[in-house]
């Protein structure tokens, strides 16, 4: 079976070629570079899912599509996200007709339900609150391919991804070895995380065994942020943070640094992220695919932590 990867070299998507590979399947990737770690056991098809002309050549002879290419950022210009997110998503939609591909597997994210601050886990039927412009346009990609009833689009959501060779895992980590970490409200609330092998792996059992096209979020582990932090600080053997901000002058800040700076430290997002409870529910997974996670917290926070040491 031929797979086209887009977004292959990026940092989920990377997880995503290896387990292919270790799988045996054929792989090609689509990408705007021309980096190939892999050697010989890819193929390479440079091109932008922005510019249809420059990615039709991808399509050819391929049985289906892993789409994993997205401009991933928790502020910024609509238009961008929008460009990329909705519009190039609507090329690889388009192409896939073009192709007679009826099977695609999209990487969305649990972001689409917005953060209801509630124990209640969520499910993939929970009601789609979206915060900022890129949970929006991950929330209309999925739009994109319900339309186009010939495609069977296993949806993939994810939470929080953590792990090694993650820009959030190294900003994290940056901030707990430097003691600038400061805890959102008691950090006590609820999040959901999932390693990006996981992922890799959830995306594959879908091309797998999900007939019909449904969509299904994946997480690895769930904990209060302060476990998650004690834990991190403990393995990296450094002061667990004791300084806390109350959730509303987060809140605002993170306004205001998103409209003053080009590079803001704290987002919207990042408050709602680590300042709500978010329990994402991976039931449908577990029945449909046979999920398991195959990392838990100890284990995601040595592969951080083992990963951010060696850098």
């Amino acid at each position: 079976m031929k797979i086209l990867v887009t977004g292959g070299t990026g940092f989920i998507g990377s997880y995503i070629i290896e387990e292919l590979l270790e799988h045996d399947y054929h792989v090609r990737i689509l990408t705007r570079g021309s980096t190939n770690k892999w050697g010989d056991n890819i193929e390479v098809k440079t091109g932008d899912i922005t510019k249809f002309d420059t990615i039709r050549d991808a399509f050819e002879d391929i049985d289906a599509v892993i789409h994993n290419a997205a401009y991933a950022m928790d502020y910024g210009r609509k238009r961008e996200m929008y460009k990329v997110n909705v519009l190039g998503t609507e090329n690889i939609a388009k192409l896939c007709i073009e192709n007679d591909i009826d099977r695609v597997v999209y990487t969305s994210s649990a972001g689409v339900y917005g953060f209801p601050d509630t124990k209640e886990p969520i499910t993939e039927d929970s009601p789609k609150k979206p915060l900022n412009y890129y949970q929006k346009s991950k929330l209309l990609g999925e739009q994109i391919f319900s339309r186009y009833k010939e495609i069977k689009t296993s949806t993939i959501r994810p939470p929080l991804v953590f792990g090694a060779g993650g820009i959030g895992t190294k900003i994290l980590l940056d901030r707990l070895a430097n003691n600038s970490m400061i805890i959102i409200g008691d950090g006590n609330n609820i999040i959901s995380v999932v390693h990006p092998r996981d992922v890799a792996r959830c995306i594959r059992l879908a091309l797998e065994k999900d007939n019909i096209g449904r969509a299904f979020n994946v997480v690895s582990f769930t904990s209060t942020i302060n476990d998650f932090i004690g834990k991190l600080a403990e393995r990296l053997d450094v002061k667990k943070p004791e300084k806390h901000v109350s959730f509303w002058i987060a809140y605002i800040t993170g306004f205001l640094l998103e409209h003053l700076s080009k590079n803001p430290s704290i987002t919207r997002f990042r408050v709602k992220t680590l300042a709500t409870n978010r329990e994402i529910s991976y039931k449908r997974a577990e029945e449909i695919l046979g999920y398991k996670p195959s990392f838990d917290l100890d284990k995601t926070v040595e592969d951080m932590v083992k990963w951010y040491v060696n850098l």
